[in-house]
């Protein structure tokens, strides 16, 4: 078994599993195949360089964009955590019979509203070097998971 990259095809090939390889495909190490993918992992891109051979191309954003990055990622966290409190379905239904169980279902959404709210402001006044030291799904703003499960009730 053997790795190689094709620059035309813009991924990866094993010899043991495709026949044929593209024209252009370069053999390349298990080390760097590895190397490769773990820093698309990390948010880079895979390129070819002028001979054909994989590189790793690393954007350097501002802290604008990273801040904004950021902050889409606080929604994100917020509606996963919204949902899992109350689906759209189930909110609607506690809008048209109110009662305790609703009432508290709405008042965890508003706590993970407020949260949200909470982190982004963070975000806005941290310096941008320490942007990505702020770990948004663990963030301490969060409420307890434990007041969620009660909100199911």
């Amino acid at each position: 078994m053997a790795l190689f990259y094709s620059a035309c095809a813009h991924g990866f090939f094993d010899d043991a599993i495709h026949d044929p390889l593209p024209a252009d495909a370069e053999p390349i190490t298990a080390a760097r195949h590895a190397e490769l993918l773990a820093a698309q992992a990390s948010g880079a891109q895979i390129i070819a360089a002028d001979n054909g051979r994989p590189h790793i191309h690393r954007t350097t954003a501002s802290a604008a964009s990273r801040r904004a990055a950021l902050v889409r990622r606080v929604k994100r966290q917020a509606a996963l955590r919204i949902e899992a409190i109350s689906p759209l379905w189930r909110q609607m239904n506690d809008l048209r019979e109110a009662g305790a169980a609703g009432a508290a279902r709405f008042d965890a959404i508003d706590a993970v509203r407020a949260a949200s709210a909470v982190i982004e402001a963070e975000i806005a006044a941290t310096a941008a070097a320490a942007l990505d030291g702020i770990d948004i799904a663990n963030h301490p703003a969060w409420p307890a998971s434990a007041a969620q499960e009660a909100a199911h009730a």
